[in-house]
């Protein structure tokens, strides 16, 4: 075997490591996704409950999916009279924008991972990029491809722990009462 060709044998291995491990960091980083999206939907859900401050309020929100539960959440946090109108606009911020950071989750996770510019065959061509291209399929729309990078995966998990964050803070101070009222489960 000539140099030439141990030469690219060696860059043909050392691209598949690499885009090896770029797989294996954007399913960590999937999983992480997943994990601090069930984190607030559980936050999603205390809320609602402390909100409604009844025995049967974790029956009424169980089984909800997180849009349901941002709407319902967001319509109780406007009638509510027993909270001032700065602790009300503060849980309306939390809630603010939360179904796109919730939109960009569901891309994540039921998306699928591909490299772009992968450069197997042709090892002149840019170095491999790991990103999720989900098939974001609408009712009666076009599938459309939707890139997710590493990058915004990472703003992804960050954004749902500081919101779940905030929603615990926001129920612990202003609705401690109904926090620990005790629940119907079946």
């Amino acid at each position: 075997m000539g140099v030439d060709e141990q030469a690219m044998r060696d860059e043909f291995e050392r691209r598949e490591k690499k885009r090896s491990e770029a797989y294996s960091e954007m399913i960590a980083v999937v999983g992480r996704v997943a994990q601090a999206s069930a984190r607030l939907e559980l936050q999603l859900r205390q809320l609602m409950q402390t909100l409604l401050d009844s025995k049967y309020a974790r029956l009424v929100a169980a089984g909800l999916a997180a849009g349901e539960l941002i709407d319902t959440c967001t319509v109780l946090l406007r009638v509510n009279k027993e909270i001032s109108e700065d602790q009300r606009t503060e849980g309306l911020d939390l809630l603010a924008g939360l179904k796109e950071v919730l939109g960009v989750r569901n891309n994540l996770v039921h998306g699928l991972i591909a490299m772009s510019g992968s450069g197997l065959h042709d090892l002149e061509a840019p170095e491999p990029v790991v990103e999720t291209i989900a098939l974001v399929s609408k009712r009666r729309k076009p599938e459309l491809m939707v890139t997710v990078t590493v990058a915004d995966a990472e703003k992804t998990i960050e954004d749902l722990h500081k919101r779940a964050d905030g929603i615990l803070r926001w129920v612990a101070t202003y609705l401690p009462g109904p926090l620990n009222r005790e629940q119907v489960v079946s």
